[in-house]
């Protein structure tokens, strides 16, 4: 059975069309380079700070809430929504 074609972003397009065209090449000491980034993603995800956070018992019981349908410990949503609000990936819902 023939996939579906996917919608490409303009990056993506980008990548696949320089691909095609053999313009990539190959990253010298690619194994080399493949566990230094590996070393960088692993250190970027350490979670090494603990805090503390008051709140409204409406907000606490709401994201206890939205934890529970999202399948996540609260702790896990609460941080991915400062992670995705400082980074600028966190979309208003109620706009």
């Amino acid at each position: 059975m023939k996939q579906p074609k996917q919608k490409l972003s303009p990056e993506e397009q980008a990548i696949l069309t320089a691909f095609e065209s053999g313009k990539l090449r190959s990253v010298p000491k690619l194994a080399a380079e493949k566990k230094r980034l590996q070393s960088i993603a692993k250190a970027h995800g350490i979670k090494n700070r603990r805090v503390s956070l008051r709140m409204t018992e409406w907000d606490f019981t709401r994201i206890q809430e939205e934890a529970l349908k999202e399948g996540l410990p609260y702790q896990s949503l609460l941080s991915s929504i400062i992670h995705k609000y400082l980074t600028g990936q966190l979309n208003d819902r109620h706009s």
